[in-house]
């Protein structure tokens, strides 16, 4: 009953905006003047040539270059806004218009006339257009121009809602007034193939924490019932990432698809789209999965009920969702770690402070949360029991390998959740979060001191183990962050290299390869492809490409391979220049961002080939690649038991290669240090 009487409620809000006649032919006629997200005294063209739609309308516009620059930079500048706004009148395509012909919309009182073709005052045409010519039109005795764009992004996305608030406040005006603001919405999705979806948008409200303060807002959608946007699954909760730091505008997908293709429980879905607001284009922005819990939804092992028993009392043991959330506030369901002093924020399930298990929830997460990172810090017996190994390894590696500032801060989600034997641990999953990563933030020229890092910006160094989670301007060290301390502990590490190599290595073939638009990974062509267009609109309408200080300089960049013989990481001696001026292209950006990721990739491999591809050497009881006193006397405490060597440790420290540890292996290795000879090859590969 329920279900039925909200899809009544989304029909009658459909219908209440629009009204249709019928023409001579008995096709439906929309009543333009009842659509109220059209204003009079513009022109409109059509985002699909489904006629009948009305959702998918958008005004023309002037270019306003200078609008994401406030009064000081434009002073520094020597412009004014004004100055770079355009005469001329644009109108941005989706994919999903047309190629050749744009039907237009005439709000005007008069009819108008563009070449051949006249369009009547109220009422829609159809113009053969392209993207090369201007286009001239005469109204009220003064003469416009105007051009077209059109994108090859895989949809677009469409939200409308002129009276958000009920005072008549549209709907971007109302949501930037706040974060927390909210309204409904109707609305389109327009694929790449022109099909189309009208369901109506429930909710949508601001996210996101630095990309909030910029003028190019990011937003969380909640559609009436579950969606699918150029086939990704189908789901109701979605985000619309704007981002607005990432000049290349794929960070976020491409580390997203890694996540996917390695194997990454729960990596969000996503897709490039063009969004447009109460007819306005508004940008290229990426629309994902957004991480959240529900059977129709990215976490669907979590849902609102699933930390209860039948008769209503809390389980003993039960799935959630933590995020490690330095920014976690009041209004969040978090609790406080005093183990890895940090907060947690339990995003599944999220409790009202009313439920009568509301703290007990806190408690649990806590308490299994000090477990889990106390074992993962001190490589206890029962870290396999807490953590799972291999999606930990890997969350960790996509940060490594992205060289992301926030690991370990933010968005560092952690699934608690039944493995396949029904025991219930920690897995490093979902991922989220990356476009300050790729050699593109500059990061907190104090911290790096802090950590000792010297080479944030460079795609060589190791970066998730040195990342520090307190002692922020201390200059006495202080915690690690839970990922740093997995990146140090050697179980851990040691899966972390053969993961590498065994699934990642992979991933990135693909991303290097060519004509990949299906699976979980695209090839960088495609994306390239995907985008290049969408993000020409983009930054036309005035979003600036470099975004200031925080983000790297990207003219240059010294590249390296790796050998897979070898094993050996060789820089190139001269730097690959992306600009032959100040002026950055979104060509020069996008491939600056591929050449940091794959030469980030080729020292990885060579770092990583020491661990997996090490000879093991006749006395190098410790596996350090040397043999000394070190190694002697580790032997002389597992002879003592006061340790045990295993597995390739064993097999080094055996020199008589008599199956058992003794006293003489010790001796010999000491005479093999003291510069004595043995009858044993001792330092030579086994």
């Amino acid at each position: 009953m329920k279900k039925l009487l909200a899809i009544l409620l989304a029909l009658i809000m459909v219908l209440s905006v629009c009204t249709f006649a019928v023409n001579a032919e008995g096709d439906p006629t929309p009543d333009y003047k009842s659509v109220e997200y059209i204003k009079t005294d513009m022109l409109y063209v059509h985002g699909t040539s489904q006629t009948a739609e009305t959702e998918a309308w958008q005004h023309w516009q002037k270019l306003d270059l200078y609008r994401d620059y406030d009064e000081d930079e434009q002073r520094d500048m020597g412009v004014k806004r004004e100055d770079g706004i355009s005469k001329e009148y644009y109108f941005f395509l989706p994919s999903g218009a047309d190629g050749k012909k744009a039907e237009i919309l005439n709000t005007f009182s008069e009819d108008i006339k563009i070449g051949d073709v006249t369009v009547g005052s109220w009422s829609t045409a159809v113009i053969d257009y392209n993207t090369t010519d201007d286009f001239k039109v005469t109204i009220g005795g003064e003469e416009y121009t105007f051009r077209f764009r059109k994108s090859g992004a895989e949809a677009a996305v469409y939200i409308n809602n002129p009276d958000a608030d009920g005072n008549g406040t549209d709907l971007f005006s109302y949501l930037s007034q706040d974060k927390e603001n909210d309204a409904k919405a109707t609305g389109a999705i327009v694929n790449k193939d022109g099909s189309v979806d009208n369901t109506p948008v429930k909710k949508i409200k601001g996210r996101g924490n630095t990309t909030w303060q910029k003028e190019k807002k990011p937003f969380n959608v909640t559609y009436e019932e579950a969606v699918s946007i150029d086939g990704m699954e189908k789901t109701k909760k979605l985000s619309l990432l704007a981002n607005y730091q990432d000049s290349t505008l794929a960070r976020n997908r491409i580390l997203f698809g890694i996540a996917d293709a390695v194997g990454i429980p729960y990596s969000s879905d996503s897709r490039f789209v063009d969004f447009y607001m109460n007819g306005e284009y508004l940008g290229t922005y990426e629309i994902a999965q957004k991480v959240d819990i529900g059977k129709k939804n990215l976490v669907k092992v979590i849902d609102d009920d699933t930390h209860l028993n039948e008769d209503g009392t809390l389980k003993e043991e039960f799935p959630f969702l933590v995020e490690i959330d330095a920014g976690a506030g009041n209004t969040d369901y978090h609790t406080y770690s005093s183990k890895a002093k940090c907060n947690l924020t339990v995003k599944g399930p999220e409790l009202d402070n009313d439920d009568p298990y509301y703290d007990k929830v806190l408690h649990d997460v806590k308490t299994k949360f000090d477990e889990m990172y106390t074992a993962v810090v001190n490589d206890t017996d029962n870290l396999t029991d807490l953590v799972d190994i291999d999606s930990l390894a890997k969350l960790v590696l996509i940060n490594e390998l992205s060289k992301n500032w926030d690991v370990g801060i933010s968005s560092f989600y952690l699934t608690y959740q039944a493995d396949e034997d029904g025991n219930y641990k920690f897995f490093g999953s979902p991922c989220w979060d990356y476009d300050n990563s790729i050699g593109n933030a500059t990061g907190v020229k104090s911290d790096l001191r802090n950590m000792g890092v010297t080479d944030y910006e460079e795609p060589t160094g190791w970066w998730t183990k040195l990342k520090l989670n307190s002692g922020r301007g201390s200059g006495k060290g202080g915690k690690y962050t839970l990922p740093g301390y997995a990146a140090m502990n050697e179980t851990i590490y040691q899966r972390m290299a053969e993961i590498w190599f065994e699934d990642f290595v992979p991933a990135l073939e693909t991303l290097n390869s060519e004509n990949v638009a299906e699976g979980v990974i695209y090839s960088k062509d495609v994306y390239y492809n995907y985008l290049k267009d969408s993000a020409e609109m983009n930054y036309e309408i005035g979003w600036r490409i470099n975004t200031g200080d925080w983000i790297c300089d990207h003219s240059e960049l010294t590249l390296g391979t790796y050998d897979k013989e070898t094993g050996a990481f060789t820089a190139d001696t001269e730097v690959t220049k992306y600009t032959d001026s100040e002026v950055f292209t979104y060509e020069g950006e996008y491939n600056y961002m591929i050449d940091w990721l794959n030469t980030r990739a080729a020292w990885l491999s060579s770092e990583f080939y020491k661990e997996v591809y090490k000879e093991l050497i006749l006395g190098d009881a410790n596996l350090d690649g040397s043999v000394n006193v070190k190694d002697a006397t580790l032997i002389q405490k597992a002879v003592a038991k006061l340790t045990t060597l295993e597995g390739d440790s064993f097999t080094a420290a055996d020199v008589n290669a008599d199956s058992k540890l003794s006293v003489q292996d010790a001796t010999n290795i000491q005479k093999f240090a003291a510069n004595y000879e043995t009858p044993y090859k001792i330092g030579e590969a086994i």
